[in-house]
C-alpha cells in the first residue's frame, strides 16, 4: 500500500468512499474546490486501487483534518492509520504541532480511532451539523506525546 497525492483522475474512487462513509457527503465539487484551494489531499493506493484518503488544511500555524475515510472493505486493515500518520509527518514538518478535527459524536468508532493516536476530546458542540448532532471537537498537541 502506498500513500500518495491525489489526483483528479482519483475523484470518482474518493467520492464513493465519501458517500459511503459519512451521513452528509461533500459533493464532487466541493472535494475538486479543497483539492483546487490548497487543502492537503492525499489517498490510500493498493493494487491501483483507492481504498481511502485524507483532507487537511494548514492555516495560521495549525494543522486541521477536514476528514478521513477507508472503503468498507479495507476498514480495520490500518488504512486510517497509514493516512493519519502521513498526514502528522506533514504537519510536524511544517512546524505544526497542534491538530484539530471534528467528529459526530454518534461515531464512537472514529472517536476511539483518534483517542488511540493521541487525540483529546477538547469539547462538545451543539447541532455542529445542523441535524440536531453535536461535535466532538478532538486535538492533538505534538508536546503532549
Amino acid at each position: 500500500m502506498i500513500i500518495r497525492d491525489f489526483r483528479l483522475s482519483d475523484i470518482d474512487d474518493v467520492l464513493a468512499i465519501e458517500y459511503e462513509a459519512f451521513p452528509d457527503p461533500y459533493p464532487v465539487d466541493i472535494l475538486i474546490k479543497l483539492h483546487q484551494g490548497g487543502a492537503g489531499f492525499a489517498v490510500a493506493e493498493l493494487g491501483r486501487h483507492v481504498v481511502g484518503y485524507v483532507i487537511f488544511w494548514i492555516r495560521e500555524g495549525k494543522g486541521h483534518i477536514i476528514a478521513i475515510a477507508v472503503n468498507s472493505n479495507y476498514r480495520n486493515m490500518h488504512v486510517g492509520s497509514l493516512l493519519l500518520e502521513k498526514t502528522l509527518q506533514i504537519f510536524f514538518s511544517n512546524n505544526i504541532n497542534v491538530i484539530g478535527l471534528e467528529v459526530r459524536k454518534s461515531n464512537t468508532h472514529a472517536i476511539n480511532f483518534y483517542l488511540k493516536h493521541g487525540f483529546v476530546k477538547v469539547r462538545e458542540e451543539d447541532d455542529y451539523y445542523g441535524d440536531g448532532e453535536s461535535a466532538i471537537i478532538m486535538q492533538y498537541r505534538k508536546d503532549d506525546c
